[in-house]
């Protein structure tokens, strides 16, 4: 009934007929007024360096990887990063989803070495070192963060609490050690086969 007394008063002149043409034309401009607003909104959201799909920890980030998104600041961490270009070409500490944003503490670096030691330690004397694992079963136990020693033949531990940084396919670790402990594996894994022993200390 309602859409039938409506068409009857468009097709009708006069005041019924002026009545519903300018209720039309402020509904329109009140519709195309809101989505400016929204888009503008939308615009001046800040862009930020997402995943574009699912990436595996310790992958050496592509440009396929990485997209740039618009997104409302209260979503956006402060570490953050603004544009694809400083994700490009960086390791990726563990594995992400698409759509996260990418945050330095994500990627392999000075951030990311903070984050893992804390306020409490100096990251000038910590070094990440590589160690290529003589038992590579061990790394579906290994993740992000774990706590560590590296064990030579013997057995004896040649480096105590270390945190693990990533781990890749190919049986290697990436190890957050005291510089003077990251001196010690470097040269023992010349030499000997290494293992790590998962600690709570």
């Amino acid at each position: 009934m309602k859409l039938a007394s409506l068409l009857r008063d468009l097709r009708m002149p006069g005041y019924h007929r002026a009545v519903m043409v300018r209720r039309t034309i402020a509904v329109t401009l009140l519709l195309v007024a809101g989505t400016s607003l929204l888009f503008d909104a939308r615009s001046a959201d800040p862009p930020v360096a997402v995943f574009a799909r699912d990436v595996e920890a310790g992958a050496v980030l592509t440009e396929a990887d990485v997209a740039l998104r618009r997104l409302p600041p209260s979503v956006v961490p402060a570490n953050a990063l603004g544009s694809t270009e400083l994700a490009v070409g960086q390791v990726l500490a563990a594995g992400a989803s698409a759509n996260e944003v990418i945050a330095s503490t994500r990627l392999v670096g000075p951030d990311l070495q903070a984050s893992l030691l804390g306020n409490d330690a100096n990251p000038h004397d910590f070094t990440m070192v590589p160690v290529t694992l003589a038992e590579p079963e061990l790394l579906p136990m290994l993740h992000h963060g774990a706590r560590v020693d590296i064990v030579a033949p013997g057995p004896r531990v040649i480096a105590r609490g270390g945190k693990v940084v990533t781990t890749n396919e190919h049986g290697s670790i990436l190890v957050l050690l005291q510089s003077a402990d990251a001196a010690n594996v470097a040269a023992a894994s010349l030499t000997d086969p290494l293992t790590v022993v998962l600690t709570t200390h």
